[in-house]
């Protein structure tokens, strides 16, 4: 006596559903399941994308997207020495804005410390201010100019009178094209760039080699926000250790 066909054989190791509505209606369930779990496990896989200040070697370790960098500039070991041919760099995001960058992270403006050399005065730079110092005058001294006795005479020490309050000339340290930082450094504003950095309560959030500071100091600065541009908060980020 023939067997039925598809009674006791195989094909390709599948054993065949069974012909009854309910089971194979069971069986393409699963298999649809199956195939959407598959699909969203793959789209969760290219989804995937390291933290801002996280090691890498090129862009790719950052994101498949393309929506972040490996900004190798500073390079360092898993100990944290600094080796431009062997280390790893950090993750960011280059061109950002103020409340822009992802929630481990504060967006910096970063100028060229290569530049940063020539001290100045941010108070007296390109302005002229109130106080004392080298270089000041009463205002009823300077226009015009009169000695320094006759100066003192229609301006005694105890006088409060507007015009006996000195007056401190602008400086001019910088060049042209440079500002002068609130740190008290000229910097050529065109070296400036933005980028997302790892924020940090201390060092102990940061990879080796790298160290937590509060803007405001070797040329890094919180990004302003060009909606209250005057008003800027300073924090913390990781930033290279300073050598």
């Amino acid at each position: 006596m023939e067997a039925p066909v598809g009674a006791g054989t195989r094909s390709w190791g599948l054993i065949p559903p069974r012909v009854t509505g309910r089971k194979t209606v069971v069986s393409f369930a699963a298999l649809t399941t199956r195939l959407l779990l598959g699909l969203l496990a793959l789209a969760a896989a290219a989804g995937c994308k390291a933290k801002i200040g996280d090691a890498c070697q090129r862009s790719t370790d950052c994101s498949i997207r393309g929506d972040r960098s490996c900004d190798l500039s500073h390079r360092v070991t898993k100990a944290g020495i600094e080796s431009p041919g062997a280390g790893a760099g950090e993750c960011t995001i280059e061109g950002c804005g103020a409340d822009s960058c992802p929630k481990e992270a504060e967006c910096v403006k970063v100028y060229g410390s290569d530049f940063l050399t020539v001290a100045c005065d941010p108070a007296r730079e390109d302005r002229a201010i109130e106080g004392e110092g080298e270089g000041c005058l009463k205002r009823a001294c300077i226009d015009p100019p009169i000695d320094d006795a006759e100066c003192n005479a229609l301006c005694p020490a105890d006088s409060e009178e507007p015009d006996c309050i000195s007056v401190c000339p602008p400086r001019d340290d910088c060049q042209p094209r440079e500002v002068c930082l609130p740190e008290g450094l000229c910097v050529d504003e065109i070296t400036a760039r933005t980028s997302c950095r790892r924020r940090c309560k201390d060092d102990g959030d940061c990879r080796n080699g790298y160290e937590c500071i509060r803007t405001g100091s070797r040329g890094i600065y919180a990004a302003p926000d060009l909606d209250t541009p005057g008003e800027i908060d300073d924090f913390r980020v990781c930033a290279p250790v300073s050598q």
